[in-house]
């Protein structure tokens, strides 16, 4: 069974990542310490392990710190987008909810 948590990205020393967040982002630090810049926005965030943001814009900016506090042997930085809202289901998905689906599983057969 699939986790509902997202695969942490990691990011080393000083590598940076645009994110594309108009639909909707939840960036939560795992490990490390990143620093985030957001358009239009007067000062940026220096972000810690458990620390979440909320993204609702395009061109976001982030970036590991030199030297990630709190990680001596690892020296990475590791954070998890999530969409803050959950993806539509598929037809398919919708379907096998309805109740037609169920009278057919259920050997009901339906007649128009």
């Amino acid at each position: 069974m699939p986790s509902s948590q997202p695969t942490p990205t990691r990011l080393f020393p000083l590598q940076t990542r645009v994110i594309h967040a108009s639909a909707g982002m939840r960036l939560r630090v795992v490990s490390g310490r990143l620093w985030l810049t957001q358009p239009n926005m007067a000062q940026d965030l220096f972000l810690g392990p458990g620390s979440v943001v909320d993204l609702l814009q395009d061109w976001v900016v982030i970036g590991a710190d030199a030297e990630p506090s709190n990680t001596p042997q690892a020296h990475y930085s590791e954070y998890q987008l999530m969409p803050l809202v959950a993806p539509a289901p598929s037809w398919f998905q919708r379907l096998r909810k309805s109740r037609i689906a169920n009278r057919v599983r259920s050997g009901v057969s339906v007649i128009w």
